[in-house]
């Protein structure tokens, strides 16, 4: 199991964002700069007060931490993230403020693969949202 130190019950709600999103970016195994685009503006548009730098602190250490893992740790890590994003947010803001921005950003690099759509019904089902995955 990959090392992690601290718990995602520790995890700020700006943290469990920033590892919601990196899942979904890491679907396809890299992060394109439109992606990364997207996870900015929405941390800007739930967290108007946070810093940049420790934002882009926290996305490194949930890009490294989650590449360490393998397929069966990413998935329980991101079950555990959606688990705590319900403990922070209520099924409504989930549904209308997060589902919108998860959509921006499968469509942000303009393929849509098999692993995001994955991933997007992992989501759905553990937070309880729909979100609506682009046409191609």
């Amino acid at each position: 199991m990959s090392e992690q130190k601290t718990p995602v019950s520790e995890y700020s709600p700006l943290e469990l964002i920033t590892y919601l999103f990196s899942h979904l970016q890491l679907a396809d195994n890299q992060i394109d700069w439109e992606e990364k685009e997207v996870w900015a503006e929405s941390l800007t548009k739930f967290f108007p007060d946070h810093t940049p730098e420790r934002a882009q602190e926290i996305f490194q250490r949930a890009f490294q931490f989650i590449i360490s893992m393998n397929d069966f740790e990413q998935k329980n890590h991101l079950i555990t993230v959606c688990d705590q994003l319900k403990k922070h947010f209520s099924k409504d803001h989930l549904q209308s403020n997060l589902s919108p921005r998860l959509t921006k950003l499968i469509d942000a690099d303009g393929i849509i693969l098999s692993a995001e759509t994955e991933i997007v019904s992992l989501i759905e089902e553990k937070l309880d949202i729909k979100i609506d995955i682009p046409d191609q």
